[in-house]
């Protein structure tokens, strides 16, 4: 009490110190919100650990722009829109996401890959993930021994600073899958945070997969790139 009375002695009339009873309350509401950052940071990692990390494959860990090969104009400008997007995302700018819709072969995963390389550089946290792969997970968190619950998994995949989802249009197409993708994609779009869709979809057919409502926000802020070239592994030259 002694050292309240001085410390008033020495301030201004206009500022007062806070009573030990607010003094305790604001200990404690930071020490609640100290414990929040550390459960969700926790809730983070064990499902990243789930996951598996990044999920680029070992094929992709190597990919980048400068050996992303370029034969034709089509292929520079899906190079022109990958790099433009990357900018946009490790700058910090509003970036919806992209499409890159095309056969297999035709270097979608590479430009995707050589995005989310860059961005785990640069500290983001990515998740590059098979629709099927996805719905795997999810109904992994159904079993009893699971290490985290279904709505802790569809919060880190709604919240990951760069979310790939490759083979869009391959899956079965329930309605488990496109009420669950579709919530994913929904709550991205509410968070601004950018995905990128690899398909071999057309755009009607993504209408029908993912609903109107959801693919409209796809591509209100999104790159669409068609990937319209032969195959780089028929051609061998991949």
């Amino acid at each position: 009490m002694k050292l309240l009375k001085r410390l008033k002695k020495l301030m201004s009339e206009d500022i007062q110190p806070h009573s030990p009873e607010k003094m305790d309350k604001i200990r404690k509401d930071e020490s609640k919100k100290i414990a929040i950052e550390i459960h969700e940071q926790n809730q983070q990692m064990r499902v990243s650990k789930a996951i598996g990390r990044s999920g680029i494959k070992k094929r992709h860990q190597d990919c980048s722009f400068d050996n992303f090969v370029i034969q034709n104009s089509g292929q520079q400008h899906a190079l022109n829109e990958a790099k433009a997007f990357r900018d946009d995302l490790l700058n910090g700018r509003a970036c919806g996401g992209f499409v890159f819709a095309g056969t297999p072969g035709t270097g979608k995963n590479h430009l995707a890959c050589a995005i989310a390389n860059q961005a785990l550089q640069q500290g983001l946290s990515v998740l590059v993930i098979t629709v099927a792969e996805l719905m795997l997970k999810v109904r992994d968190t159904y079993r009893q021994d699971s290490t985290i619950s279904e709505k802790e998994l569809v919060s880190f995949l709604s919240n990951v600073d760069f979310l790939v989802i490759d083979e869009f249009g391959v899956q079965h197409n329930t309605k488990n899958e496109r009420l669950t993708l579709s919530y994913i994609m929904n709550e991205r779009y509410t968070l601004e945070k950018p995905t990128g869709v690899l398909t071999n979809l057309e755009g009607d057919e993504l209408v029908t997969t993912l609903g109107l409502t959801t693919s409209d926000r796809i591509m209100e802020d999104c790159k669409w790139v068609t990937f319209n070239w032969p195959s780089f592994r028929t051609n061998r030259r991949w």
